[in-house]
Formats: structure tokens, C-alpha cells, sequence
């Protein structure tokens, strides 16, 4: 569903009428399900215009290498946390940030120029809790052959950047910048292989640090409201344990899903989602079906983190089972969930992690099964 059908339906006097799910936001929230149907519609979508506001500002600076504009969406603490999931970095405090970040928008700058670097296409959350947002940094600013794909979970103070930390998929990339050579003098800010040799990145813990507990961040405030913790639990305990049919329960009809696992063929596959998403209900179950019991962030996985507020957010998690010895630490997989919400129900969904640390077995036999259950095709 739209933004524009969003609007018309709370604008419409039919919106006090809607009865709301069992599988809901509101569930162990009374205060918030004592407000009317068209309060509670108004007050999500307040949040998830002022979400959209500040990540296209954030964005359109990093974009347009406004470097202070950029870093006056931090907040200026000791306590500030910026972390990659995928090359293990973290950079602690503001000071380590501005000064990192400074050289890297500056270098890209130099080279591509503004407008050539990132660019946000989706945000959900709440600016008195938490985010995730997605967008892409384009081709030759950190990777040369394609860009990459991101997904952001953001800590929020005060309606400022507290912790952020990024999620991507390394097979979205070019063999030359997933496994070498590491010769990167032709992109603007050098990395080098994500995986060197083509053997998966391994190192300390990975993200996030100790101190991000479920219902707080690095700051020790809440990431995300009573509403969105109690529906991530719920949502998540439905994944790691539940059937098919109890996970169905929490999308809508229209719902959009989206899986880098969905995508069939060799790497270097398109931004902007194209190619690993598929829409409806009906074909969600499909896929759930044929991958639920090898999916990383179902069967066995553990929550680690909620962000967002009743219109949207998401969590991060851990996975377990099968994927025990997999991940940087070879201890699980960690990835994050983003979650767009309306009227308590799923409205899309979209999982971010690097499948290139899963076993080629692993990766390879939950692919056979999209196809030969018709979810995708070969």
C-alpha cells in the first residue's frame, strides 16, 4: 500500500471503524490502544514523515559531501557508535567518526564529485527511539564494480544519531571486490577485498557491542517504544519457533518481502532491491514454506537489538542452528530486519545480511528451493 492510500485512509471518517489484528503493535500496550483508530493513524504518520525528513537531510549531505551539515545529525558524545556488521569496523565516539567520515566524503568528493555518492530510497522507525533506513552508495565511491546496497539500524538521542550500524550482502558486489585482488587504487576510498582469497572475513565478536541490550541503546535511552519491543518479540519468536501459518499471521495481504537469498544467478545483482523481493502475501508463504527451516534469521536464530516506535523499525539478530559456526566470529550470523507497519500488520519487510558467510551449501540449497517451489525463477 502506498503513501498516497495511507493518507486517504486516514483522512477517511472510516478509519475509527477498523478492527486490528490479534498479531498487533497495540498487544501489552494500553495506552496507546486507548486512543482512537484515527488518533493512532495520525500519530504513525506524523512519525513516519519526520523519519523520512531526517534521513533524506542526513542522506542528501552525505550525498552532496556537506560534510558539517552531514555530522550535525550525530549527536556530539563520547558514547556515539558507528559500526560496519559486514568488515567488523567500529569507530567510537564523535570525534573518531567526524574525523573518519570527514576524509571519506572528502576523498569521494575529490574524485567523483557531489550528487555521485548515496542515495536513500526507504526509512521506517521513530525520531524518539530508533531507525532503520536503506540506501545505496553508488559505484566507485567505496566498491568499484556495482555500489552496494545498505541497511543502517540508528540509535536515537534526543532525535539525533547515537549508534548507527551498517548491514550489506558482499555478493551484491563483483567477484574482484568480494574475493581480489585487493588492488583498489581505482575507487576513492581503497578497502581492498571484502573476503581476500575467497574465504569468508573472520574476527573479533562482531556487532553490536555488549551494551546494546533489546530495549536500550549505547546511551542507556530506549531505542524503541513498549509497542514496537513487544510486537519484535512476538514477530520474532514466531520465526525462530513458530509454524508457517503463525508467521503469516503478522503480514498484510499486500505485503513486500525482501531477501538477498531471494536473488537466483551469479553475483553482482542490481540496487535498489530490484531482483530480491517478491510481493503478496500468498507468495511470502510460498517462500516461508519451501526455506523456513534454513532461513538464518528463522529456526534458532536470537534477537539481539529493537529500534522504532508502533509505525515501523526493526530489529537485529543472530543466528543459530545450523549457522552456529558461520558469521565473522564463526560464532552466528548476525543481520538486521527492517519493519514498515500499518495497522499492526507487516507491510514490508526487508532482511539484510552478507550471505557470503553462509557455506556455499547453505546458500546454494535454500536457492534450489525457492526455485523448485516457484517462488523465483531460475
Amino acid at each position: 500500500m502506498n503513501g498516497f492510500h495511507r493518507r486517504s485512509f486516514i483522512c477517511s471518517g472510516a478509519a475509527a471503524a477498523v478492527a486490528l489484528p490479534a498479531a498487533s503493535i497495540l498487544k501489552g500496550a494500553p495506552a496507546y490502544a486507548s486512543q482512537p483508530a484515527n488518533s493512532r493513524l495520525v500519530a504513525d504518520q506524523v512519525q513516519r514523515e519526520q523519519v523520512w525528513a531526517f534521513f533524506r537531510s542526513f542522506y542528501s549531505d552525505k550525498d552532496n559531501v556537506d560534510v558539517s551539515g552531514f555530522l550535525t545529525h550525530f549527536v556530539q558524545s563520547s558514547q556515539d557508535e558507528y559500526q560496519d556488521a559486514v568488515l567488523n569496523l567500529t569507530l567510537s565516539g564523535y570525534d573518531e567518526i567526524a574525523s573518519t567520515f570527514t576524509s571519506a566524503l572528502n576523498a569521494v568528493g575529490a574524485k567523483l564529485g557531489k550528487g555521485q555518492f548515496s542515495k536513500i530510497f526507504r526509512a521506517t522507525g521513530d525520531m524518539r527511539y530508533g531507525a532503520i533506513a536503506e540506501y545505496v552508495d553508488l559505484k566507485n565511491t567505496f566498491y568499484g564494480t556495482n555500489g552496494i546496497t545498505i541497511q543502517t539500524v540508528f540509535d536515537l538521542d534526543g532525535g539525533l544519531i547515537a549508534r548507527d550500524t551498517d548491514y550489506w550482502d558482499s555478493r551484491q558486489l563483483g567477484e574482484s571486490d568480494i574475493v581480489g585482488p585487493a588492488d583498489t587504487t581505482d575507487v576513492a576510498v581503497p578497502l581492498g577485498a571484502v573476503h581476500p582469497g575467497g574465504v569468508p572475513r573472520s574476527g573479533p565478536p562482531p556487532v553490536p557491542p555488549g551494551n546494546v541490550q533489546l530495549t536500550t541503546g549505547v546511551t542507556g535511552r530506549p531505542s524503541a517504544s513498549d509497542e514496537m519491543i513487544a510486537f519484535a518479540k512476538e514477530f520474532h519468536d514466531a520465526l525462530s519457533h513458530g509454524s508457517v501459518h503463525e508467521i503469516a499471521e503478522f503480514f498484510s495481504e499486500d505485503a513486500l518481502y525482501v531477501n538477498p537469498l531471494i536473488h537466483q544467478g551469479p553475483v553482482l545483482y542490481d540496487n535498489f532491491d530490484q531482483g530480491i523481493q517478491i510481493g503478496g502475501l500468498s507468495l511470502i508463504v510460498d517462500l516461508l514454506g519451501a526455506t523456513v527451516a534454513a532461513l538464518p534469521d528463522c529456526r534458532r536464530s536470537s534477537l539481539v537489538h529493537i529500534v522504532g516506535g508502533p509505525a515501523g523499525g526493526g530489529f537485529e539478530w543472530k543466528a543459530g542452528g545450523i549457522y552456529a559456526k558461520t558469521g565473522i566470529d564463526r560464532t552466528g550470523l548476525v543481520g538486521c530486519t527492517a519493519l514498515d507497519l500499518f495497522q499492526g500488520r507487516i507491510q514490508r519487510m526487508s532482511v539484510k545480511f552478507d550471505t557470503f558467510q553462509m557455506t556455499t551449501t547453505q546458500y546454494d540449497d535454500i536457492r534450489i528451493a525457492l526455485a523448485d517451489a516457484g517462488v523465483v525463477d531460475q
